[in-house]
């Protein structure tokens, strides 16, 4: 499927990238000390499937039931201890679910989750539209600012759309991501292998991902130096 790129206010692709190719590919970690880390909602034993299926290719440190304290309160010794955190359950646009309750636990991802302050660079989200993209407004503004995830964190990847579980898009992805293909990239085209044979008809959901400008091709394995802490610099990639 096709792709588009939208910079926030107009800013020209190059431009965004020469602000930052200074900072870029200055860290990776070794292959073998990459932290991974797994949330699951409670609930559905499907997303336990998505989750697993996407952590099994990897030498994980953690697998939990999703709590919001794991990616608030307590971050830095959960999600954001972790250089890639997965999460699988019920989404919204900027909003997990946590578990069925009840009441039922939802967080939302505007305010309160600052990310990869500690060492997060990756957080993917396999749930229905937590990542809006163009088509949808105002996709920038819940993403950036004090308090807000992008403190260092280097890309946010999901689905813009609704979309559906119990498919092969996380061992997929896990098999691309372990093999070093870049991670949005890896992503958009495990979903797209998705809808080539999914039931036999066509796999509803569209991926997309926010990412600051210049990491664009991060690995999980060699990726670039922490972009500045609330940065509005921000670019977006969308199926359509």
């Amino acid at each position: 499927m096709a792709k588009r790129i939208h910079n926030r206010g107009g800013v020209r692709v190059r431009v965004a990238l020469i602000a930052v190719l200074a900072l870029s590919f200055a860290f990776s970690p070794p292959m073998s000390a990459a932290q991974i880390g797994g949330y699951v909602y409670n609930g559905e034993s499907r997303f336990v499937d998505n989750v697993y299926n996407f952590i099994k290719h990897f030498s994980y440190q953690q697998y939990y039931w999703a709590e919001i304290y794991q990616f608030t309160t307590a971050n830095n010794y959960y999600v954001d201890a972790m250089d890639l955190a997965y999460y699988s359950g019920h989404g919204n646009n900027w909003l997990i679910t946590t578990k069925a309750g009840p009441p039922q636990e939802q967080l939302s991802i505007a305010n309160g989750v600052p990310w990869g302050d500690y060492n997060l660079e990756f957080i993917i989200f396999e749930s229905c539209s937590v990542v809006p993209s163009v088509p949808e407004g105002n996709w920038w503004s819940n993403w950036t600012g004090a308090g807000r995830a992008f403190q260092g964190l280097h890309q946010a990847i999901g689905f813009r759309t609704i979309s559906y579980s119990g498919n092969g898009i996380a061992s997929n992805y896990g098999g691309r991501v372990a093999a070093g293909q870049a991670m949005w990239q890896g992503w958009f085209n495990a979903v797209n292998d998705e809808r080539s044979w999914w039931r036999g008809s066509f796999y509803p959901g569209y991926a997309s991902v926010v990412l600051y400008p210049g990491l664009d091709n991060d690995t999980l394995y060699y990726f670039g130096a922490d972009p500045p802490a609330g940065s509005g610099a921000l670019r977006t990639y969308y199926q359509y």
